[in-house]
């Protein structure tokens, strides 16, 4: 994630309301309440990355 946007996210997601949590994949995730919304593209291959291409 590029050093600007993980700004935006991270104002954006600041003021959020945790609703839960949950351990995946050897990792804990955290469910926020929030209205943002993120448009993103999958890229194909073998490690299947995702490119944010919007936050509104």
């Amino acid at each position: 994630m590029k050093p600007v946007l993980a700004v935006q996210v991270g104002e954006a997601l600041g003021g959020a309301m945790v609703v839960g949590e949950r351990q995946a994949g050897g990792g804990t995730y955290t469910r926020v309440e929030t209205d943002l919304v993120v448009e993103v593209l999958a890229g194909t291959g073998r490690h299947g990355t995702l490119t944010v291409t919007r936050m509104r």
